[in-house]
Order: C-alpha cells, then structure tokens, then sequence
C-alpha cells in the first residue's frame, strides 16, 4: 500500500481571500516547512449555509478563489460539495475524511474557525485530538484594520453600501465581478454610450446601486470604463442591470465574457427629467471615471 502524502491542511471557506485568509496561507506554508509536509487547502465547493438554511451571497466563484490560493502557495486545494451528511459529521469523522487522502501532521485555522456537528469543532477541540492522534493546531489570531477584525462579513457589507474603496483594502485585490455581455435596451447606443451589459452569477454580491468608476477586461485587455449598477429609472427599468461604457472602446463584444474591477463609486443612483440631462451627468461620470488615478 502507498504511503500517503504527508500534509498540513489549512481550513475554512476563503471566500474572498481576503487579508486574513492571506495571513492564514503565510502561516500554512511556515508549518509545511517546518514539518516537512506540503501545504494543502481543504475547503467546500459551495457555502455551508446554503445547506443549513441561510442565505449567502459569495465575494468569489470557486475558480477565482482556488486559483488565488494556489497563487499564494497552497500546492493543492481540496474542494468538496457540503452537504447534510458532511455537516452530521463528528470532529474526528471530518479529520478523518483528510487523513483517507494525507497524512495530517499539522492543520492551520483561523481563530474563530467551527467545523464537525453543530460546529462543535473549534480551534481548542482540535487542539485536544491533534495531541492524541499527534499532529499539530496551529491558530490564526485576528487580522485587524482600523481596530475591527477583516472578515468576509465585513466586505460584504462594504460592497453592499458602495465602500468598494474599503473592500479593496481588505481583499488586497479590487473587487470584481464577471460574466456574458448580453443584450439590453441599447439606450446607452442612442445616446452615445453604448453600454456592455452583463448578468452576474445571481450568488455573488452585487454593490449597491450607483454609478462607478472600473476597469473592464475583455479579450485579454483592459480598459477605463464606468459602470452604473440600477434599474434605469429615467428610462423607466423595471430590473437590476450592470452596464459598463468602455472609455474610448466601440467593439461588437456580446457573447464574450467581461471582468469588471471595481475602483471607487462615484455617485449613487439617480432619476433625472430627460435623456438630455441624463446624457450630460453620463458624460461628466465618463470624464471622472477617465480622470481617477487610484491613490
């Protein structure tokens, strides 16, 4: 029979990885070092609550959190649907799932990490079986910005209320969102804006409604650009939509698939009396979102 690999595993959800998840990583790959192990990630595929009853709107897809992961170290990560069963699970039957695919001689958590049946599994219940069955805890403490713990609470929050600014800050990385240009009202055409619009997958957080300044990527290349989030009240919309204007771009783009990096919001949103007066504020947020220099 075939030794098992010998691992330290590191265990949450990551969503966002953000700079706590950061520090968690820098600590993963000091125990792997240290115990001659590789630095491996264990995580789920989809979030715990929506099994357990909760509604949960992610900072990031599968795909771009495990490759932020790798990007930082982690030399495997393991991705596995939650389910009932898993969430039944005692502590010692969740290591166990680890130890059929390692051999688990340290594991990594955050400070406030749960796991196993009801979370009964916290940092010092693992500590207790790691000293029986001999592998090490370490624990993450709290990392802290302006005297607050950064946490995906927390980022969703501030994408929720517009902070983009802030999020950014505690992600390390610019908030963003991604999917098919698909076709609209094309109002954005008839004014001199052509607009690409996307549909977000409907299970990440949405900033609120306003307009903000972006960069918009799109087959390899990057562009300035300004994206309002809204129901187009002056035009009487009836649906949340996502529209970006490409600054200095006029491409046919629908059908492909469009990042938008959020940089800072310029204004919520807003009703005006006619497309006149809707043209001339979208023109002065064009010329904003063309003169922002991130700081």
């Amino acid at each position: 029979m075939t030794a098992l690999q010998p691992a330290v595993v590191a265990l949450g959800m990551f969503d966002g990885v953000h700079l706590g998840h950061r520090a968690l990583i820098t600590r993963l790959l000091e125990e792997a070092k240290r115990l001659r192990a590789v630095p491996v990630v264990y995580t789920f595929s989809n979030h715990p609550l929506e099994v357990l009853g909760g509604n949960v709107r992610l900072l990031s897809g599968i795909r771009e959190r495990n490759m932020l992961l790798r990007s930082l170290g982690a030399e495997e990560v393991e991705s596995v649907p939650f389910t009932t069963e898993m969430a039944h699970r005692s502590t010692e039957q969740f290591i166990d799932l680890m130890n059929e695919k390692w051999n688990v001689r340290g594991l990594v958590v955050g400070y406030n990490y749960t796991c196993g049946d009801r979370g009964k599994g916290t940092p010092e219940t693992l500590r207790q079986i790691g000293s029986a069955r001999e592998f090490s805890v370490s624990v993450v403490a709290p990392i802290l910005f302006e005297g607050e713990p950064v946490s995906s609470t927390r980022i969703r929050e501030a994408v929720e209320r517009g902070d983009v600014t802030l999020a950014e800050t505690l992600l390390k990385r610019r908030y963003t969102l991604s999917g098919t240009v698909v076709q609209n009202k094309r109002i954005g055409r008839r004014i001199g804006f052509p607009t690409a619009n996307i549909e977000a997958d409907p299970r990440r957080v949405i900033p609120a409604n306003g307009v903000y300044a972006t960069f918009a990527s799109v087959g390899g290349a990057a562009y300035r650009a300004v994206t309002n989030i809204g129901t187009n009240p002056t035009v009487h919309g009836d649906k949340l939509t996502i529209e970006t204007h490409l600054i200095n771009f006029d491409a046919d783009i629908y059908g492909q698939q469009l990042t938008i990096a959020f940089r800072k919001r310029l204004r919520g949103e807003a009703m005006f009396d006619s497309l006149d007066a809707l043209k001339e504020q979208i023109r002065l947020d064009v010329e904003a979102a063309a003169a922002y220099r991130d700081s």
